[in-house]
């Protein structure tokens, strides 16, 4: 019987860990969309999408200039990076990382 109950506790816990996060949140969604009649499901999607759009707007607006240096410092950052772990993978491992 408590082989049961473990075995089901690491069957869930198992299957949540390996869902993925988009298939998180659309889990979410739904179970938060459910909540309300279907009549005025398509309004409470209106209204998330217009708070994530304003969002969005006021993120890139308020940081436009740090998105801008991102994009274009990201490209020569990678090899810093790289080495960083390759120094790294080869103080613990003993090689460098493939």
């Amino acid at each position: 019987m408590e082989n049961e109950i473990v075995n089901t506790i690491a069957n869930q816990v198992t299957e949540t860990a390996t869902t993925g996060f988009f298939e998180r949140i659309f889990s979410l969604y739904g179970e938060f969309i459910s909540i309300f009649p279907e009549k005025y499901q398509w309004i409470v999607s209106i209204v998330i999408i217009l708070a994530v759009a304003a969002f969005l707007w006021n993120l890139i607006k308020r940081n436009w200039l740090w998105i801008v240096l991102l994009i274009i410092l990201f490209p020569g950052i990678l090899p810093v990076l790289r080495n960083i772990f390759n120094s790294l993978s080869t103080l613990l491992v003993g090689k460098p990382l493939p």
